[in-house]
């Protein structure tokens, strides 16, 4: 799990410095605001068809800056508002928070669904989901607390958004909103690593108890 967790870091990183970068560029070259914001999206996506094309692979991170494009190219075209532009995207992550909470009625909360994907052994993960009720009580606490860091990440960044000039607002929400995902994914792999390590000192010859260690590392 942990190789495929370093690849979502790494689209988080990657996703600070260009599109800063782009929209810094894009307004010394003459352009709107609004459509340098665009446009810096739009660099992004570039980049995720690159990627793309090389692996064959669109994740879920991939599509939200896809949707994140379409909406912009819809929001700056209908408004011309930059601020409106920038915060769209916080609205995006606080729908995608209110889902979570929407998901602890399902069979398997977002958190699961997102981990499972993540793994590389979903198998591995169904076994221990049907017959470890701690594992599936940590995830519907993970999804708890995932909804409620993105909920506090779309306000904290309206807030800058409407505060801060417009480029001191493009830079901190730029960096807001990777170190949340990192703080969030950093506590999330601790408390699932921390789980599945405990259960295997407390019943070290269970069946899968050494393939489970493997499939985290």
């Amino acid at each position: 799990m942990t190789g495929s967790w370093w690849r979502v870091l790494a689209g988080v990183a990657e996703n600070i410095g260009i599109p800063v970068g782009s929209y810094l560029l894009l307004t010394w070259l003459g352009w709107q605001p609004v459509w340098a914001l665009v446009g810096a999206a739009g660099v992004s996506v570039v980049v995720l068809g690159v990627q793309y094309v090389r692996t064959r692979e669109l994740t879920t991170l991939g599509v939200l800056v896809l949707v994140r494009f379409a909406l912009g190219v819809a929001v700056a075209a209908v408004t011309g508002d930059a601020r409106l532009e920038l915060a769209k995207d916080f609205a995006i992550t606080s729908a995608v928070g209110v889902f979570a909470v929407v998901s602890l009625a399902f069979r398997r909360p977002l958190i699961a669904r997102i981990r499972r994907d993540l793994s590389g052994e979903p198998g591995l993960f169904d076994h221990r989901w049907d017959h470890d009720r701690g594992f599936r009580v940590l995830h519907r606490r993970l999804t708890v607390g995932w909804s409620a860091g993105l909920l506090c990440e779309g306000v904290v960044a309206v807030v800058l958004i409407y505060a801060l000039p417009l480029t001191a607002a493009v830079v901190a929400t730029s960096v807001l909103a990777p170190a949340t995902l990192l703080g969030l994914i950093g506590v999330t792999e601790w408390l699932a690593r921390r789980h599945v390590m405990q259960n295997e000192l407390a019943a070290p010859h269970a069946p899968g108890a050494v393939t489970d260690r493997a499939a985290d590392r």
